[in-house]
């Protein structure tokens, strides 16, 4: 013990001989300027690392951070994201550098930017091999609404996420960002992480931070299902309904799958709702994908409306509109469908897709209602019994016969007979009127008159234009057609 005494008291010597030479002093005063206090989130699955150093002599918050450069990742100061301080990393416009956006969460939404606090990239930020490299100091960071940065304790609820693989780039620090895929929580000692204020070093180890389980996984469930319903309403149920009215004379069919596109769209317009007050860019209701859903909605409640049987009385041409309406309604909702892919940020593949069906739905679709047009819809032919161009001929009988008929009313001209009469014509007992309706000679005398010229003569060419019937008139008659001259 004596003998490790003395080696104690030797080197204690030695140091202190040392410490006087100038060239030790200013190594030990760089190692002292060098040494930073941080607490330090590292990720080995995705090489993440969050360092966190809180100035003891300012209210500065100086860190660190790396990360794949594939989308956008955020670390956030809070236990959950309604009210809570973040700060997102996505590549710049050019690709080239690193856009850092300070930002703050209201609810379970988008976080949007927050222009009150000043965070300054400096020296060594950029995208290296393909990963982000951050080092930043944020000034007057330690207070936001509804919280703030406790330096004292040492279990700061923290969180980290990762947005899709979806390549962002953008110089905008309020860049929309697409929900996140992955995301997790931790727990950072920051009173070990205050002292002298200055960047952290790089660490492939957690210093000063305790896992709340594991990786997560999320996606944009709403969205999704939003996208699906709106897809088989359009390109699925349309297309069939269009397909079962033209050639299905049973209408129960159309009916119930009308009803079908309607509660596919309803559910995919709720969905929807919920998807816009997710995002900044949706929440005003004000994108041209939300004007255009709302304008749908005109054209799609009269095509539930006007067929009601009141309604559809009310004018003959109130039915006609059905064709155009649901034509107009499906222009619109494509349409829509196509912002609103714009609005989400989807890739490009899936943009091309969406049009490539939409052509091919067009192109099935509009020649059916074209022949709908033309002929009718099944049902209509199956009960009205009319075929192509009949309704045109009936209309030429009808006018025929109404002009017969007025012909009819207003004769009051003798006819006479430049030949006798037969027996049977004569004597009033044996006549035997061949067509119900039509009065006997001698009781047509009393009451209808028409001269010889005008019947025999035929000056108009035309028999039986009076209700007393003539030997010609009755061997030639057939009732509703009118009778030429030999």
């Amino acid at each position: 013990m004596a003998r490790f005494g003395s080696v104690v008291a030797f080197l204690g010597v030695l140091l202190a001989g040392m410490s006087s030479h100038p060239l030790i002093t200013f190594q030990l005063a760089h190692f002292e300027l060098t040494f930073i206090n941080a607490s330090t989130f590292y990720l080995a699955e995705t090489e993440t690392q969050f360092s966190v150093n809180i100035a003891n002599d300012s209210s500065h918050v100086f860190f660190y951070a790396t990360s794949p450069a594939y989308s956008w990742v955020g670390f956030g100061f809070g236990d959950g994201m309604e009210n809570a301080f973040m700060v997102v990393l996505y590549p710049s416009g050019d690709g080239n550098n690193v856009t850092i956006s300070p930002r703050f969460a209201t609810g379970h939404s988008e976080p949007s930017f927050a222009s009150d606090f000043d965070i300054e990239a400096l020296p060594g930020t950029g995208i290296v091999d393909d990963m982000f490299v951050v080092k930043a100091v944020c000034r007057n960071c330690r207070v936001w609404p509804g919280g703030f940065l406790d330096a004292a304790t040492t279990s700061h609820p923290m969180m980290y996420a990762f947005g899709p693989g979806t390549n962002l780039q953008s110089s905008s620090l309020s860049a929309p960002l697409k929900r996140h895929v992955r995301y997790g929580k931790f727990t950072m000692d920051m009173e070990a992480a205050t002292g002298k204020g200055g960047i952290p070093d790089a660490q492939k180890e957690n210093v000063g931070v305790v896992m709340v389980g594991g990786i997560r996984k999320d996606s944009d469930r709403a969205n999704l299902a939003h996208a699906v319903f709106g897809s088989l309403a359009l390109f699925v149920l349309w297309p069939l309904n269009v397909l079962f009215a033209g050639f299905w004379r049973r209408i129960g069919i159309h009916v119930g799958l009308s009803g079908g596109v309607m509660v596919f769209l309803l559910v995919s317009f709720v969905l929807g709702g919920v998807t816009s007050g997710e995002y900044n860019r949706s929440k005003a209701y004000n994108s041209p994908h939300q004007i255009l859903a709302f304008i749908s909605l005109l054209p799609i409640l009269l095509l539930g409306i006007l067929p009601i049987r009141r309604i559809a009385a009310l004018h003959t041409k109130i039915p006609r509109l059905h064709a155009p309406l649901a034509t107009l309604a499906f222009s619109l909702l494509v349409l829509s469908g196509g912002l609103g892919l714009h609005l989400s940020s989807s890739s490009r593949p899936i943009v091309i897709a969406y049009a490539a069906i939409a052509l091919l739905a067009f192109a099935f679709i509009t020649p059916l209602q074209m022949c709908i047009r033309r002929r009718g819809s099944a049902y209509a032919r199956a009960t009205t019994r009319r075929r192509l161009g009949e309704e045109d001929d009936e209309r030429e009988l009808v006018a025929a016969r109404n002009q017969h008929r007025k012909q009819n009313q207003s004769s009051s001209i003798q006819i006479d007979y430049p030949y006798p009469l037969a027996p049977a014509y004569s004597n009033p007992s044996g006549y035997t009127n061949p067509v119900p309706g039509y009065a006997s000679p001698e009781q047509a005398a009393g009451h209808h008159t028409r001269s010889a010229s005008a019947g025999v003569n035929g000056k108009n060419g035309l028999y039986g234009g009076g209700t007393m019937p003539g030997p010609k008139y009755l061997m030639n008659m057939h009732p509703g057609v009118p009778v030429h001259r030999w």
